[in-house]
């Protein structure tokens, strides 16, 4: 196993800066997942790691030994790629086995090491089989067995998982963070599913533009997000952002949205948003904070919108508003039955809502953690 650290990492092809400069330290056992939109340089960042693409400056550090120059093989890191990259002719033993092989280790060895992870990975029973006669979920097991087989420092995944269907991929992020558990190695691994980020990592390293806009764990980056791109690509469905400003409303303030809709701010958040009064806002409210009906709580504001479509998902429904010019999603009741353009109360959960400054982007500090201990969800109440 091994620490990795990234000092003022970057890469350029040409003019073009694919990673700007980044800095990441990964603790020894942990698992690091880089995730973001597609050119966002996350898997430029890992190929770096990976030796597979040289960095244009800065440090790429394995414990405390610079790995720039070092070729891919002389690292000691296993990769799993998207494409599996299975030798077709082979049969999935001898797939397992080859960098073994090349390596010139022993016969019992290989054989030892191949029976071990294909038990691992519950696959004993296709050793003998080549990749043509496996399926989708089976092939990317043997592409992760034939990384576990070198018992590597670091594994690095390459977005294994996005050629599966949706019921494997849940299966194969149960199996691969089990396999890390029990294997307490060194992960990277890069996905454009934040589902994904959110359920395998310890850490989660957001990017956008070669750069890295946050770095937690992943109720951390929920509940806590530093900018609007960050609150809107973390969480399904997608938090909603309803535009308007901080007035006075009584003792204390208040977010005005168009449309005379005037939604109570909390008071221990009054000393935080003060001075952000009268200017251009949104206040971000995810789905899950946000509910068709009336509700009970500390901090529970109420408001009426037409319904547009309502979706249920069979633990629940959402319900679709347009709410001052803009789109926004609430959970609701799966059996909601009502027409298009029913007028309808939503509650939402203010100590759960994001200020975000429209001119910057970034989420205004509030001085409270999203839902603290002891602040519970809003609870029905008579409509």
């Amino acid at each position: 196993m091994a620490t990795i650290r990234l000092e003022k990492v970057e890469k350029r092809f040409g003019d073009v800066v694919a990673v700007a400069g980044i800095d990441l330290a990964i603790a020894d056992g942990e698992f690091v997942v880089l995730v973001g939109p597609s050119g966002c340089g996350k898997s430029t960042t890992l190929r770096m790691v990976a030796g597979l693409e040289p960095v244009s400056g800065g440090k790429i550090k394995f414990d405390q030994y610079v790995v720039n120059n070092l070729t891919p093989k002389n690292r000691d890191i296993a990769m799993v790629f998207q494409s599996y990259a299975l030798y077709p002719h082979m049969t999935v033993f001898d797939n397992m086995s080859f960098g073994l092989r090349l390596k010139g280790m022993g016969r019992d060895e290989i054989r030892r090491r191949v029976q071990d992870a294909a038990a691992l990975l519950n696959i004993t029973e296709l050793l003998r089989r080549k990749p043509r006669e496996l399926s989708g979920g089976q092939r990317q097991r043997v592409a992760m067995g034939r990384a576990i087989v070198r018992q590597p420092k670091a594994f690095l995944f390459d977005e294994p998982l996005s050629n599966l269907d949706a019921s494997l991929r849940a299966q194969m992020r149960v199996e691969i963070k089990r396999l890390h558990k029990r294997l307490e190695t060194t992960v990277i691994y890069v996905t454009h599913d934040q589902i994904e980020a959110m359920t395998l990592a310890d850490r989660i390293v957001i990017m956008r533009g070669g750069q890295i806009v946050q770095v937690g764990a992943p109720m951390e980056v929920y509940e806590q997000p530093v900018d609007r791109f960050v609150a809107g690509f973390i969480g399904a469905p997608q938090m909603n952002f309803l535009p308007g400003r901080v007035v006075a409303e009584g003792n204390g303030l208040a977010f005005a949205i168009e449309g005379g809709i005037l939604l109570p701010l909390p008071a221990a958040r009054d000393a935080a948003y003060a001075a952000w009064r009268d200017r251009p806002m949104e206040l971000g409210v995810r789905p899950e904070t946000l509910h068709v009906g009336r509700f009970e709580g500390p901090d529970a504001a109420t408001f009426e919108a037409a319904i547009d479509v309502v979706e249920p998902m069979g633990n629940e429904g959402l319900a679709f508003f347009q709410v001052a010019g803009v789109e926004v999603a609430a959970t609701c009741d799966p059996y909601l039955r009502r027409d298009q353009g029913d007028r309808v109360p939503l509650t939402v959960d203010m100590a759960r809502a994001h200020l975000i400054d429209v001119e910057t982007g970034k989420v205004v500090p509030s001085g409270t953690a999203g839902r603290q201990a002891g602040h519970p969800a809003p609870a029905l109440a008579a409509s």
